[in-house]
């Protein structure tokens, strides 16, 4: 035991003086060298040297950054009370993230935007009317496999993806009343006129999205380089809300004169909507995006390109309705309070379309 222990100390010795040797910066005492052993540090001292991310040999590559997107979209939709249709200018900000592996040619993406500002016009059965404010915003990723690729970020092949997608331009109008059944109703015991409070809601479309497609990317030397996602949409769970639909909504009528025998020409408030209008339906469409980028420094590339979002479906429409009775008796004195009934409507299969496109602008660092 002693014998085999001795045995392998000595020959930890014989391989241990050496290394220690190799790491003396001269010998003690020499003017020329260090008074002692150096000892090296058997860790790199750069956390990204730790990782070896950014080697030559790395298997991974990460890119991260920030894109603008001056996008112009717009709606058109119908839910049992008429067509609405609205068209805008967003100005998107939006983060973005892709990791590629070339040892099995694989890369994964993300993204998420949000609007900065938004301005246009809707316009319904009642008018056209500016958009002033809203917003779009998303989230969403992608998978890939780049099944033809020469392993070093060149390639072309199959993509799935999932996209949370919401469109809601306000169109600040108010077009449905808070009153349900049961509900006191202002009037004037004067004159028999009602005052019927008002609500609004901006126009809310948004679709849960599955891409399917091709995508593909190509470095054209150490400085420029092009991008490219085609993607069709085969399902597409779209839901939401419309809050300018009402044909009926007119100022004049919603805040008139009572009408005769009360002494008035427009009438009172009849019936009117009680709720926002809401949307659950499903669609289908195509997404396509492309980028042509230059390298100006070492890791930092600019990208210009454009990106298109298309989806058209049929969708169901619910919402509610109240009609209001006049005071009485007729003629006066009023001193019978109106009565509200509510009742639940839904109308099926009506188109919607979703569009936005528009140029996109990014910067990417690469580790």
């Amino acid at each position: 035991m002693f014998r085999s222990t001795s045995s392998i100390l000595a020959l930890l010795a014989a391989m241990t003086l050496p290394a220690l040797g190799a790491d003396y910066g001269g010998e003690w005492g020499d003017d020329g060298g260090d008074d002692g052993p150096d000892f090296r540090s058997t860790y790199p001292l750069e956390p990204g040297d730790w990782a070896g991310l950014g080697d030559d040999d790395d298997p991974i590559s990460i890119e991260t950054g920030i894109r603008y997107w001056y996008a112009i979209g717009s709606q058109d939709f119908s839910s049992g009370g008429g067509a609405v249709s609205a068209s805008d200018t967003a100005h998107i900000g939006e983060l973005h993230l892709r990791i590629e592996d070339h040892s099995t040619n694989t890369y994964a993406a993300a993204i998420a935007g949000y609007s900065a500002a938004m301005s246009g016009s809707v316009t319904t059965p009642m008018g056209t009317d500016p958009i002033v404010d809203g917003h779009v915003g998303y989230v969403g990723g992608d998978i890939g496999w780049q099944a033809w690729s020469d392993s070093n970020g060149s390639g072309i092949g199959p993509m799935a993806g999932y996209l949370y997608w919401q469109d809601a331009p306000d169109t600040g109008r108010f077009n449905y009343t808070t009153l349900n059944t049961g509900s006191a109703v202002p009037y004037s015991a004067v004159t028999g006129q009602t005052l019927v409070p008002l609500a609004s809601a901006p126009n809310m479309l948004e679709a849960h999205v599955l891409r399917l497609g091709i995508s593909g990317k190509a470095k054209l030397g150490d400085m420029f380089d092009v991008t490219a996602t085609v993607a069709g949409v085969p399902y597409a769970k779209v839901g939401g809300s419309a809050g300018v639909d009402d044909p009926s909504f007119s100022n004049t009528e919603y805040f008139g004169p009572a009408q005769a025998p009360y002494g008035g020409t427009t009438g009172n408030v009849a019936a009117i909507r009680s709720s926002p209008t809401s949307l659950d339906g499903w669609g289908y469409g195509a997404m396509v995006e492309g980028f042509v980028g230059i390298r100006p420094v070492q890791q930092l590339t600019v990208r210009v390109g454009g990106r298109l979002w298309y989806l058209q479906g049929t969708a169901d429409a619910t919402y509610d309705s109240v009609t209001v009775s006049d005071p009485g008796p007729p003629g006066g004195p009023y001193n019978t309070a109106p009565t509200v009934v509510e009742q639940s409507w839904i109308s099926t299969n009506n188109p919607f379309r979703m569009l936005r496109y528009g140029l996109m602008l990014e910067a990417t660092y690469e580790f």
